[in-house]
């Protein structure tokens, strides 16, 4: 189920997975920056949400958006019609099976024309007329149960069937929210990740005749491994030890696979593929992205935005500052051990972490918690959402402790501010500090990168800037250079601007 604003065809419809207009930052606001930089596209937005709760729009919406449409991935409960849905349940999870093991697109086109044709139900012997299945036919009901059952024998047989279940049941029950989900008319359908966006592209452009694009920051399977190997809610009950020739899958494999099977498939059935930098296109390639697909449109900065930013001068404290949300990838936790390495040497340092913090309030309280067991009441302070440009002015150094980046912008407006940066050797971060293989001229340091999980080295960097304020003025001025040479926000709208017009051609 899902709630829609009725619009007319959009040049463009946009489909994003849990950020804008929901969302403040990050991708959220590169979002609002490409629609607003192309006022003559109109663009309807597709927004997968994880269910159907109320959600305040973060963002105005520009004026050439013309349609949004909210899909949650967990639509509220409803019990099945009476009867059973004519649908054949061994094919259905044999299809599922294909889906999952190894990203069959066919399998997903089976799929997706099983979402769309009519059924009739068996009811005390009676037929009722056909109509298309609807969520619970398809997640709820005894075929669907033939079909968990199908998947569970052939993809995880040594796995407890009530994890197998409810794996099923949320990852099965987000793929058929997609399948039966509305579709605005639109000519080009824009995914911004893999995943179910992705594939809700991939499925719209198919029924309608128009075509799809993927344009990924991150990379949305690997994003996902990491919050799986992360989560608390998973438990694993098949012990490989050390034996890496063991091919028994736990639930947990499960996810990770289907999101794998997700992608290949969104890669298939994707007319271009594009990225931030270069090297996101190995993960691409390795889950079957065909080079002819492939391109890389990095980020772009206002830097007219940034020219009125005067330095804070005669601070009484050198601030160090983290822009982010409060959440587990970002590691706060290592920028918070980071502050006591710091502290240690200069005592005075005032260490922000700026950014929203009630996304995960369990890992904010364990932040605090840190805070405190580390004696840096009088160092840390985390701020809540701030105008980036009323605090830029005031930092010496910026920081990124993330686990999994793309090409982050905080880094690229520290840049446009000339502000030099510590930042992890994640995604671009050492293409944006250092430079990009063969930069022509090389134009030197912007920052430091550090390996992730490691506050000690971090903490190092950072004091190598503190301690040297030459170096803060050298690194700052390069990063300026650098982000004027490849990242400005009007080179990048025009290859955005380019691709439209090729799909839409």
């Amino acid at each position: 189920m899902s709630s829609a604003i009725e619009a007319p065809q959009a040049d463009v419809c946009i489909v994003v997975e849990g950020c804008y207009p929901f969302v403040a930052g990050g991708v959220s606001s590169w979002l609002d920056w490409l629609i607003r930089t192309q006022p003559e596209t109109t663009f309807s937005v597709v927004a997968l949400t994880a269910d159907a709760q109320p959600r305040d729009l973060k963002y105005e919406l520009p004026d050439n958006v013309v349609g949004l449409q909210t899909l949650p991935l967990s639509p509220p409960s409803r019990r099945p019609r009476p009867g059973r849905p004519e649908i054949d349940g061994d094919a259905y999870g044999e299809a599922l099976t294909r889906l999952w093991a190894r990203g069959d697109p066919q399998a997903f086109d089976e799929l997706a024309d099983l979402a769309r044709r009519p059924v009739r139900r068996r009811h005390f012997g009676l037929g009722t007329p056909a109509r298309r299945p609807d969520h619970a036919d398809l997640v709820s009901s005894s075929p669907a149960w033939t079909a968990i059952e199908t998947c569970a024998r052939a993809l995880a047989p040594e796995a407890p069937l009530s994890d197998v279940f409810w794996a099923w049941r949320t990852l099965v029950g987000g793929l058929m929210s997609v399948l039966t989900a509305p579709v605005p008319k639109a000519r080009v359908y824009h995914a911004i990740s893999t995943g179910y966006a992705g594939l809700y592209a991939a499925r719209a452009a198919r029924e309608t005749g128009g075509r799809a694009a993927i344009t990924e920051h991150g990379i949305y399977t690997n994003e996902r491994r990491i919050d799986l190997v992360m989560a608390g809610w998973l438990s694993d009950r098949v012990h490989k030890g050390f034996r890496l020739d063991d091919t028994r899958r736990e639930v947990r494999d499960l996810w990770t696979h289907m999101f794998e099977g997700f992608a290949r498939v969104a890669y298939a059935r994707t007319d271009r593929i594009t990225t931030l930098y270069g090297a996101n296109q190995t993960f691409q390639r390795a889950l079957g992205a065909e080079e002819d697909r492939l391109s890389v449109i990095p980020n772009g900065i206002a830097l007219q935005k940034f020219e009125g930013l005067t330095p804070v001068t005669g601070k009484p404290r050198p601030v160090v500052g983290l822009i982010g949300r409060v959440v587990p990838i970002k590691d706060i936790e290592a920028c918070i051990r980071a502050a006591a390495v710091v502290r240690d040497a200069v005592p005075d340092v005032e260490w922000l972490i700026i950014g929203p913090t009630e996304e995960d309030e369990d890992y904010f309280a364990a932040c605090q918690r840190r805070v405190v067991e580390l004696k840096l009441e009088d160092t840390v302070r985390f701020t809540g959402r701030m105008n980036i440009f009323d605090i830029l002015p005031s930092l010496d150094v910026m920081l990124l402790t993330s686990i999994s980046e793309a090409q982050p912008l905080v880094l690229l407006e520290a840049g446009a501010a000339r502000i030099p940066c510590v930042a992890t050797d994640v995604g671009s971060c050492r293409e944006i500090l250092e430079g990009p293989p063969g930069e022509d001229p090389p134009l030197g340091r912007g920052g430091f990168v550090a390996p992730p999980m490691d506050p000690d080295a971090l903490g190092a960097a950072v004091l190598k800037l503190l301690e040297d304020p030459e170096l803060r003025r050298s690194c700052g001025e390069t990063l300026r250079a650098r982000v004027e040479a490849g990242f400005t926000s009007e080179a990048s709208a025009a290859r955005y601007a380019a691709l439209y017009r090729e799909l839409a051609a």
